[in-house]
């Protein structure tokens, strides 16, 4: 591969702007070199919904999120890291997860981690907001003991996207983007249970997973309550509510987040423009536009009329794209 001065990778940026954009893009990851030369990158990022997705590549370095990082820049954000060349290595709570290529590891930015990047390297990444992953609490965490391989099924489809994604972000308009997003989502999803071990708890994993999928598909219907939940699957509101006692939120909390995360896509697309927010509201189930709206603020940190607008949420959001280009 070609370089320039000796040390940079073909079309990279300088050392001093790929560290300023690495640290804007990942919740101020530190790179550094491995061995004598300065570490150098470069990325390329778009939006899709509450996904960010982006190409990297760049020379041998270690990239660093600190605990300073971590309590200075909180964020709650999972990051899927898919190898296209080159090796990483990924180092978080004295776990060790080596990454092929053709292979993809997924981890917590919301606690200190390295990644170490050996060879001229390039990967394809996604990070998106931990509460949107609709899967088992249990399971995401299983899920980041180890890598996947992505010669077959759902991973080589998520491969496929997060790097089209990319490629195609100039040609993606903005409510296009958000349905992208929500696919790469169930993708992400439907590769890691595809490849999830079985374990002692795989049955109650396997009943939250089908709970899950009951809520998202019923979604639109008013009744959809922690009850009916229940008893549609067979079970007491008090055995439902220990099944996910352990998880991330309460079916009641999951169900009001992804009708909001609908409303906001609704919001977001030019062919409902004509709809008014009351009727988006009303849609999902939200009784009064007034307690819509502070739902609403309280999950994206604006109103529903500046969404609309095309203001960028200010909460649980991955951080924006570089506009480095590749």
């Amino acid at each position: 591969m070609s370089s320039t001065a000796g040390t940079e990778q073909s079309g990279s940026l300088p050392a001093e702007l790929w560290r300023e954009q690495l640290g804007g893009a990942f919740g101020r990851l530190v790179p550094e070199a491995i061995g004598a030369r300065a570490a150098h990158g470069r990325m390329a990022g778009t939006q899709l919904g509450t996904i960010a997705a982006y190409r990297v590549s760049g020379t041998p370095q270690i990239v660093r999120r600190t605990p300073r990082a971590v309590r200075q820049t909180p964020i709650d954000l999972l990051k899927i890291c898919v190898q296209l060349s080159g090796y990483a290595t990924v180092c978080q709570d004295d776990r060790e997860i080596a990454i092929a290529p053709g292979q993809m590891a997924i981890y917590d930015t919301g606690r200190p981690y390295h990644l170490r990047l050996e060879r001229q390297w390039s990967c394809a990444v996604m990070a998106f907001p931990r509460g949107s992953l609709s899967l088992p609490e249990r399971m995401v965490v299983t899920s980041m003991s180890h890598a996947y391989p992505l010669a077959d099924g759902p991973g080589a489809v998520l491969a496929g996207f997060v790097s089209s994604a990319v490629s195609q972000r100039d040609s993606i308009p903005r409510t296009s983007a958000d349905r992208l997003g929500e696919a790469g989502l169930h993708l992400v999803a439907a590769a890691l249970s595809d490849a999830a071990p079985c374990g002692n708890d795989g049955a109650a994993d396997a009943l939250r997973l089908q709970i899950l999928t009951y809520i998202r598909a019923h979604l639109a219907e008013p009744d959809l309550t922690h009850a009916r939940v229940a008893a549609v699957h067979h079970m007491s509101a008090r055995t439902l509510h220990r099944l996910f006692e352990h998880e991330q939120c309460t079916v009641t909390d999951y169900i009001r987040s992804r009708r909001l995360e609908a409303a906001m896509r609704d919001l977001a697309d030019p062919l409902l423009a004509h709809r008014s927010i009351a009727a988006i509201a009303a849609h999902w189930c939200f009784v009064g536009q007034a307690h819509f709206t502070r739902a609403f603020h309280a999950k994206y940190g604006v109103n529903p009329s500046a969404a609309r607008r095309g203001a960028p949420a200010t909460r649980r959001q991955p951080a924006p794209p570089s506009s480095s280009q590749l």
